[in-house]
């Protein structure tokens, strides 16, 4: 394995703080779009008698999984 070429100093910690922020920024924006699509998914779920399985049909999951989601989000 060749040698890396001469880096400035601090350049890798630099880089590792940038991968920190973005993957911060990352995780924030998954956990928002999480909860969001599970409220929809419970507003949905209430729409009228058998809604929940309707659901539960449609995203390919049993119906104690929506029901799980849909609890772990909105409380």
């Amino acid at each position: 394995m060749t040698a890396r070429p001469y880096a400035r100093p601090g350049s890798a910690e630099d880089l590792k703080a940038a991968v920190l922020i973005a993957k911060s920024a990352r995780d924030t924006a998954v956990s928002a779009a999480e909860q969001a699509f599970w409220q929809r998914m419970g507003e949905l779920s209430k729409s009228y008698r058998g809604a929940q399985q309707d659901v539960a049909d449609a995203l390919n999951v049993k119906r104690d999984a929506v029901y799980k989601n849909v609890r772990k989000y909105t409380t």
